[in-house]
């Protein structure tokens, strides 16, 4: 939605806002990822095999892959203040269940459920952006909440491996369900679905419109106060009629599915989020324990290693979001500012990491893959404005497809890697495999941009 005056300075609302949706994300990476580090523990705690392991870290896609349209749905139904808090319940709940399970068959139970309340997490975060935030501010909005998935990330690879040394994995698991216990009260007592509902939004309208009226009074004019203060607020009426247009969850706009699924760059969004994701799904799956079969570290070692990548597609994300708002304010070109940015981004990923197959040690690998992941986080800002471009009024639902899709590659990538790392350690297998196939994934997501047009609509 694109509201008067928006490339101002942000509100302290709007501040508060993006800061809540940070902190929903680093919430939900932190409970997400932290298994990660537990993974060989766990292991050995109920006795699994690597290629049972990997179902484990791939099931919790599936949940997510499933409920991603209902939960974009939940956000357009009950309104996003509603069904955000709902959900980041539910996913601290079913957290805790995870440290209940004794059985190989919990454990899938548990992360399935917890992946179907997550789902909703990345629609309804994009419905908030599109809703609060002009077309122009959309970039740095989504790098920042991109950003803050991968910040939480790293809190859990670094934080778990630390309190692993001291604590089960089980309570570590219940200390984190907490968070997002704590943030959905705080995130239910501050926002507002519409912008206009929350409350130091309306305060600000209302002392601009009682300043321009005393002013105007005291001229000595009451046509020229009614004049000036109708003048004053007509910015904030205007942008009120038009968020009750876009914003109103009480009837819900129809979805025109024939329009979505025949739309070439809706479906060149969807597959370059298959082959994104199965490439980040290493580094927040399998990668602590490649670095214990690989390298011969520790477990804490590999944890703490393990943030690397993350940290590196945190520092990415900030950087694409600054590229994908200058290039389109400076060359007014959706095109460079989206598919350039991302396009150029994989591919520079894809060579970084064929490059790190040639690493004599942990150290050495964990740079170079850490800096293609820089490159890999840039691409993720493009992703997301690209999809609130083309899809307009669909955008929780649209975003819920490419979550979706991305759940395809989220899920392959662990079930496939727990298989090949089993029989790598099998059969004395060359461990570059995994890189190589990391690479050519990379190098797939970016041919894959050159069939996005940020300005092919569905209307259009």
């Amino acid at each position: 939605m694109d509201q008067p005056g928006r490339s101002a300075p942000l509100n302290k609302a709007e501040v508060g806002v993006i800061v809540l949706l940070g902190l929903a994300a680093s919430s939900a990476y932190l409970t997400r990822h932290c298994i990660a580090v537990a993974n060989t523990t766990i292991q050995a705690d109920l006795d699994l095999t690597e290629q049972q392991m990997g179902w484990v870290l791939g099931v919790f896609a599936g949940g997510y892959f499933v409920f991603q349209i209902p939960g974009g749905w939940l956000g357009n139904r009950f309104g996003t203040r509603k069904a955000y808090s709902a959900i980041s319940l539910l996913w601290s709940i079913f957290t805790v269940w995870s440290s209940l399970a004794f059985s190989w068959f919990g454990l899938l139970a548990s992360r399935a459920a917890f992946g179907g309340a997550q789902a909703g997490m990345v629609p309804i975060t994009a419905k908030v952006i599109a809703d609060w935030f002009h077309e122009n501010r959309r970039g740095v909005c989504s790098a920042v909440v991109a950003a803050s998935m991968s910040i939480g990330g790293v809190i859990a690879m670094k934080l778990t491996a630390e309190l692993m040394k001291h604590y089960d994995w089980r309570d570590i698991f219940r200390m984190y369900s907490l968070v997002g216990i704590a943030w959905a009260v705080a995130f239910y007592w501050f926002f507002r679905t519409r912008p206009q509902d929350h409350p130091w939004l309306r305060a600000s309208s209302d002392a601009s419109e009682g300043s321009a009226s005393e002013a105007s009074t005291s001229e000595g004019s009451p046509d020229a106060a009614a004049k000036s203060a109708e003048e004053t607020s007509e910015e904030f009426v205007n942008s009120t009629a038009a968020d009750e247009a876009d914003t109103n969850t009480t009837a819900p706009q129809p979805v025109d599915w024939n329009q979505l699924l025949r739309n070439r760059t809706i479906w060149a969004i969807n597959v370059q989020a298959i082959f994104r994701a199965a490439g980040y799904w290493l580094f927040v799956t399998w990668f602590p324990a490649f670095l214990e079969y690989r390298f011969g570290v520790t477990s804490a070692t590999a944890g703490s290693l393990a943030a690397w990548p993350l940290a590196g597609v945190v520092v990415g994300t900030l950087i694409g979001g600054v590229c994908v708002d200058r290039l389109l304010a400076g060359a007014a070109n959706k095109r460079a500012s989206r598919v350039g940015v991302a396009c150029v981004a994989l591919f520079v990923c894809g060579a970084l990491s064929l490059a790190s197959a040639w690493s004599s040690d942990a150290d050495q690998f964990v740079l170079l893959m850490s800096l293609g992941a820089v490159f890999s986080g840039a691409a993720n800002p493009a992703a997301w404005a690209v999809t609130m471009d083309v899809a307009g009024k669909n955008t929780a639902v649209v975003m819920g497809m490419m979550n979706m899709a991305g759940t395809i590659g989220g899920f392959t990538m662990p079930v496939l890697l727990g298989y090949m790392i089993g029989d790598i350690k099998e059969s004395g297998g060359d461990w570059n495999n995994v890189v190589y196939l990391v690479a050519a994934i990379y190098l797939a997501a970016a041919i894959s941009w050159l069939f996005v047009d940020p300005d092919d609509t569905p209307e259009g």
